[in-house]
């Protein structure tokens, strides 16, 4: 079966099957009011699925869910899960030996003697068997929990749900609570009146021929299902064990695992979480392994042929995050070759990583970088208060911030009193260098009205020292999981830190590469040059250092005007 069709009927049925749970608990809460009541809300809901596309659809479900669990334990290369997992697939098996007997006992005798099910009358029946009421209330609590984990674990890794949680967590707790107060009301209702039900009719006159032929055949049915079931289950099981064996015979294939250099052995078939779990390394998996969070992605390396193509329910998921041909899902990736892998994502990430959408994790890029400083700033710490200091800054910050946005400019990092800023991420490199040096313009001017703003608070104004190169340099999603930032690294991020630092000794608010002019398209500047030797380049580069950017620019306007008239 298709991959994403499984996870849809799997997701879609799963939703009938709570919607069916919730009515069926609050109809039970109402017990709390009066049976009456409930009598009245259980007919209605018995007659809207009775209706026979609804009918359909509730029965259809419960058999595709059920379907579907043997389908997913069968498909598992490994029975080594999150213990959420364990927990559901228990929970799952447990419920048909509870809920069987409930189900046939009242839509089982309807469509046989056409006996319209009253809520006074199950309850009736329940209360009568302490036995019947354990079970009722263990049926409640596990059918309950198995679907607060469903829907968790498929709604954590999604936009907003965080935001929901104060109000669907009390939700999760208050439904079942109501439900079993509701129960044990109605319970007490009706064995303090004479309630007319069949069970007092055979107390008394004892039962018809007809109650006993149901009786019988209704046990039969349930023993028939859940003897079907467990046959199923070992059938599964068995078969897992016979792939097993023959699956080791055909090969497969071994991992090495990058940040720890440990041989991981996989079986044909198999995905690279599953090897993972077998073999005891800890790799995230929010989602449970389904392909809906993305957590579990990794990247891959040193493989001799290409890669498997991913099928369509990996490709939605890494489109989403706007991933690299070399990043895959462990949970869904299965190699036929040896490889090297690295996780992207900690062991323990948290769920908000995978709602983010990271972007691109790390590519070789012609960008523009450029580096500001606020100059003297350790002085301005040893004359104002450090609230005063703090203040400075955020509005210092606040000023670049609004200078890149306004140039296309892109904040990477900061050092607590500069800034590095990336251009041309989603440009040209020559677009991206006339950017910022657009960006050194406006930063320039947006620092002049500060000053005037702050001049009350100030001693001397602030001043900026700002440096500019271009080339290429490895840009990527970087940073701890809860807050990652695209940034670059590379000799000619180095060289740009380098090329601020000299601003200083130029005694100039900006230098520049001779690069960037070039890029830029601006020639024949008239500035003053030099040739310096940068760590991490072997030749010399020729910089330019500018004391006015704003001058500087209105020149090159001003020279480009004059070369389009002549």
């Amino acid at each position: 079966m298709n991959s994403t069709l499984e996870h849809k009927l799997r997701l879609y049925s799963g939703l009938v099957i709570a919607f069916f749970l919730i009515l069926h608990l609050l109809n039970a809460g109402l017990g709390i009011i009066s049976l009456s009541v409930t009598d009245a809300f259980g007919m209605a809901l018995f007659n809207f699925w009775s209706f026979p596309l609804f009918g359909a659809l509730l029965y259809g479900s419960f058999i595709v869910h059920v379907g579907l669990m043997f389908v997913g334990l069968y498909r598992r290369r490994s029975l080594r899960m999150a213990k959420w997992n364990v927990l559901q697939y228990v929970l799952a098996l447990a419920l048909p030996i509870l809920l069987l007997g409930h189900v046939l006992a009242t839509r089982g005798a309807y469509q046989y003697v056409e006996l319209v099910p009253s809520y006074t009358k199950v309850v009736s029946v329940i209360w009568s068997d302490p036995q019947r009421v354990l079970r009722q209330y263990a049926l409640i609590g596990i059918a309950w929990a198995h679907m607060s984990i469903g829907l968790h674990y498929w709604l954590r890794p999604k936009k907003g749900y965080s935001n929901w949680v104060p109000v669907l967590y009390p939700l999760c707790l208050i439904i079942p609570l109501f439900a079993s107060a509701g129960f044990l009301s109605a319970g007490f209702e009706s064995l303090d009146k004479f309630v007319e039900t069949r069970v007092v009719y055979s107390a008394k006159l004892g039962p018809s021929q007809t109650e006993i032929n149901l009786r019988q055949l209704l046990k039969y049915v349930e023993q028939v299902v859940l003897w079907t079931l467990g046959g199923l289950l070992v059938f599964t099981l068995m078969s897992r064990m016979l792939r097993s064996v023959v699956e080791s015979r055909r090969g497969g294939f071994v991992l090495t695992y990058a940040s720890t250099s440990k041989l991981i052995s996989g079986r044909k078939n198999q995905t690279v979480l599953e090897a993972l779990r077998e073999a005891g390394v800890p790799h995230a998996a929010v989602c449970g392994g389904r392909g809906r969070c993305t957590t579990c992605r990794i990247r891959v390396s040193d493989h001799e042929s290409p890669l498997e193509p991913p099928e369509l329910l990996e490709v939605r998921a890494l489109k989403r995050i706007s991933m690299e041909p070399n990043v895959r899902l462990a949970c869904q990736f299965k190699p036929t070759q040896n490889m090297t892998i690295a996780p992207l994502l900690p062991a323990d990430v948290s769920a908000h990583a995978a709602r983010q959408s990271l972007g691109v994790m790390g590519r070789e890029q012609q960008v523009v970088c450029l580096f500001v400083d606020m100059r003297d700033s350790t002085a301005l710490g040893e004359k104002k208060l450090p609230y005063d200091v703090v203040f400075i800054l955020n509005q210092f910050f606040l000023q670049l911030d609004a200078a890149l946005r306004e140039t296309k400019g892109h904040y990477a990092t900061f050092n607590g009193d500069g800034l590095m800023a990336l251009y041309g991420l989603n440009s040209s490199l020559e677009e991206g260098c006339r950017d910022a040096l657009q960006g050194a313009v406006e930063i320039q001017r947006r620092i002049k009205k500060l000053n005037e703003w702050l001049k009350g608070e100030l001693d001397t104004p602030l001043q900026i020292g700002m440096g500019i190169h271009c080339g290429g340099a490895i840009v990527g999603t970087m940073g701890p999981p809860n807050a990652p930032t695209i940034s670059a690294i590379g000799d000619n991020i180095n060289i740009a830190a380098r090329l601020e630092s000299l601003s200083k000794e130029y005694n100039a608010q900006l230098v520049i590469s001779e690069d960037v002019l070039n890029n830029a398209g601006i020639a024949d500047a008239a500035l003053p040059s030099h040739t310096v030797t940068v760590r991490g380049r072997e030749e010399a580069l020729n910089i330019l250092v500018v004391h006015d950017p704003e001058d500087f620019m209105a020149q090159v306007v001003i020279t480009e005007m004059n070369s389009v008239v002549s």
